[in-house]
Parts: structure tokens; sequence; C-alpha cells
């Protein structure tokens, strides 16, 4: 599973946003985005996202076909699976980001993904962090 929003602190409700993407990537449901030379590219696995995107898209040549995206704000909680064992202890640490940009590890050192919930194997909430 990607990044699902779950919901925000303040109960508001975030618009979509629109940019292009890097040319020649695709992007999926659910993948963390950041931004670069104002096009969208997938997110490292220590850099916090500053977006989600809200749909797939198969990669341009040349990119012409806005992604809509959502902006990640430190408020807002998100669900998804983690690559490996999420234990309970890991709940208020900051985890990484996995190589596909969808999902969260158990990797505690220079994470970005702070665990608020985990069933104690691979299902978890959390906030990005700065």
């Amino acid at each position: 599973m990607a990044f699902k929003r779950v919901g925000n602190i303040d109960g508001t409700q975030d618009p979509f946003e629109y940019y292009l993407l890097t040319n020649a990537e695709g992007a999926t449901l659910g993948e963390a985005l950041v931004q670069t030379a104002g096009r969208l590219t997938k997110c490292g696995a220590t850099v916090t996202p500053e977006f989600i995107a809200v749909a797939s898209r198969v990669a341009e040549a040349t990119s012409i076909t806005p992604l809509p995206v959502t902006r990640v704000k430190e408020g807002t909680e998100f669900s998804t699976t983690s690559s490996a064992t999420v234990a309970a202890t890991l709940i208020g640490s900051k985890v990484t980001i996995d190589a596909t940009g969808l999902l969260a590890t158990a990797t505690a050192a220079s994470g970005v993904f702070e665990i608020s919930a985990t069933d104690g194997a691979n299902a978890v909430n959390g906030y990005f962090r700065r």
C-alpha cells in the first residue's frame, strides 16, 4: 500500500494541486514526491516529501500532462505499509521512505516519517516531519 491520507489534525481538507513530472518519469498513486527545477520527481529515502501523488501517471518522454497531488503538511496523517516489521517501540520515531517512494521502512537513522500507530507488523500511520 502506498501513502494514503488519513486526515488533518485541524480537520481541513487539502485541495489538489497540479504539476508536471520530470520528463520520462512516471508516478504511482500514493507516491512521495519532491519538486526539482519546477518538476515533480520521486522523493529520496531521507528527504521529507513535498507532495503525495493522488493519481498514477505513465512516463511521457516530454511531460505534458499535469499530475494531481496533495501537498504534505506536518499536521496531515498518512497510512502505508512498511517494507519491514515496525514494532510498537518505534511509535514516535522517524523512519525513512523506501526506494519506491511508496512505503515506510523500519530504519530510524535520518528518518522523515514519524510513526503514530502500528499493528506491530507492517501497517503504519504517521506524519512527515522535517
